[in-house]
């Protein structure tokens, strides 16, 4: 029994972990809705409004090139960060918690 309790609680503890390091603040980060998207040769470029996946009407947009990815489609809510040299990470953000 109480090795069943250790175990749950190293797994708890690990779980949050993995979740805290996920977390992290990136002060050059903004979350958005795309709201055109457009093929170029190979990439695709991306309006995204600046409203933190709130799917308001207002915000500023930002036009981005990225390399394409099937997942970054006409209102997708998404992270753009900025990695210091001028490039832009994309990712897809669920605004909902699954939890």
């Amino acid at each position: 029994m109480k090795k069943m309790i250790l175990a749950l609680t190293v797994l708890l503890s690990l779980g949050l972990t993995a979740c805290s390091s996920n977390n992290q603040n990136d002060e050059s980060a903004y979350k958005g809705q795309v709201i055109f998207s457009e093929m170029q040769g190979e990439n695709l470029q991306l309006t995204i409004r600046k409203n933190d996946c709130s799917y308001k009407q207002e915000g500023e947009t930002e036009i981005v090139t990225h390399q394409y990815d099937s997942t970054l489609v006409v209102g997708a809510c998404v992270k753009v960060s900025d990695n210091g040299n001028g490039l832009k990470n994309i990712s897809t953000w669920s605004p909902r918690n699954p939890i």
